[in-house]
Order: structure tokens, then sequence, then C-alpha cells
């Protein structure tokens, strides 16, 4: 392992600190990981891991936040898959999810936000830092909004649901300078991931006509029979709102 590092000609500082925190979260299993990269893992990928591992060890230490041991189930999926990312606003994701996760109670989330950050493309992660700017800005309106010194609704503005704020089709289309196609399929993706989910369709009833007959058969027998003739219009909306898995998913990678 010793020899792997060596040659990946990076600050000694940078090589001390990760090297530090991977010690922590692997355990006794870290003597194994020479094996790991030297099979599986090309330089490349080695060197990468490394720059998101300090940068995680930085977050944490300006939080005051200290790592812990993980399971494998969490661990093995967080280093493969972080390595394999070279955009660098990604690259910021996976340090503070690392942050995050490292040092905090695991709680059974952990494989299903690495697989959604995994899962997401440069530009799809500046859709989604979009819409969670947009999404803070509006609960904060509302907040305000439904708090007068007159009436008093919210307790704190995480009282306000998700699905009360409703995030654009167009917005996106327009800021993003989308097609109707590609804007549709981004939100797919995002639904799919289950961040985003469409708004309920919107179905109205309408006045219709209704009556009633009384029909008597040969023995004297009752039966009523109903008339109805009702219109429903069915109304179906492009917009959508964050889930509250998303938005903790977002918090999980916020970056500052």
């Amino acid at each position: 392992m010793k020899e792997i590092i060596d040659g990946l000609n990076l600050p000694k500082q940078i090589l001390d600190k990760s090297e530090k925190l991977l010690n922590t979260l692997f355990g006794e299993g870290f003597k194994e990981l020479g094996g790991i990269f030297g099979d599986k893992m090309k330089l490349k990928r080695l060197k990468t891991q490394i720059l998101i591992l300090n940068q995680a060890n930085e977050i944490m230490e300006k939080s005051g936040l200290k790592a812990h041991q993980l399971n494998l189930k969490t661990l093995v999926p967080l280093i493969e898959k972080s390595s394999l990312e070279e955009d660098e606003k990604l690259q910021n994701k996976w340090a503070y999810l690392i942050a995050n996760i490292a040092s905090s109670p695991e709680n059974g989330l952990e494989p299903k936000l690495i697989h959604t950050l995994s899962s997401l493309s440069s530009f799809e992660a500046g859709i989604l830092d979009f819409l969670y700017e947009y999404f803070i800005k509006k609960r904060q309106e509302v907040f305000k909004s439904y708090n007068s010194s007159s009436y008093k609704r919210y307790n704190s503005i995480d009282d306000v649901k998700p699905e009360s704020i409703h995030l654009f089709f167009s917005s996106l289309k327009k800021h993003f300078s989308l097609t109707d196609e590609l804007a549709r399929i981004y939100i797919e993706n995002l639904e799919s991931l289950g961040i985003i989910r469409n708004e309920d369709p919107d179905i109205r009833i309408d006045n219709g006509f209704s009556d009633a007959e009384i029909i008597e058969d040969r023995n004297k027998e009752q039966t009523i029979e109903l008339n109805l003739d009702v219109t429903a219009n069915y109304t179906k909306s492009d917009d959508f709102h964050f889930t509250y898995y998303g938005l903790y998913f977002v918090k999980q990678c916020k970056t500052k």
C-alpha cells in the first residue's frame, strides 16, 4: 500500500491525513486495502479518492466532527463510486457526503445516498442546486407570509412541507435553455431517484344531471333506477416538488 501511495506525487500532508481517515473508516480491514487498490483500482482513481478524502477530512475538522468506522456495506461502494468521479463539482459533493456519513450514526439510508449521488451527472447536479436554492427561497417566503404578528401557522420553517412548495417546469426549462423533451428526461431521472415527485393531477367534477325513477314490477316489488350524467375534467401538471428524501439527500451532499 505504501508503495502505491508514494507513487501518487501528492503532498505528504494530504497523504497522511487521508491515510489516517482510511484507517478510521476501515478499522482493522485497512490492511487489506492495498490489495483492493492494487488489483482493481487504477492509479488515477486512487489519486481522485485521496483528494476527496482529504477534502472530507478538512470539512470534518472545520465543523469539529470526528469520523467513526463504517461497515463494509456502506464503505466499499462509498470508496469505489466516489473514486470514479472526475467532475470537480461532484467530487465536492462526494467529500461532503463522506464527511456526513463518516461522522454520523448509520441509519440505513447510506447505500441509497451513495447510489443517488453516483447516478447524477454534473448537469443534473447543477439542476438540483438550482431547484434547491429556489425551494429555500420560496419556503422562507411561505413561512414569513403565514407567520405574521397576528397569525402564526408554523412553529419553525421545517414545518412548511416540501409538497407545498411547487417547482415549476417552465422555470427549469427557461433557466437551462432546455427543450421540452430534455427537461422532462431530467425530471424523470430525478423522480426515479426519489428526489422529486410530480404534482398530483387536478380532477374536477362538473355539476351534472341526475334523476331517479321508481319502477314497480308485476309482483309489486319496487326498484330505483338512477340516471347520472356527470363530467370529470382531468388536468395533469408538469410541475413537481421535492420529496423528504430529496431534501435529505441534498443536505447530505451540501456544498458551501
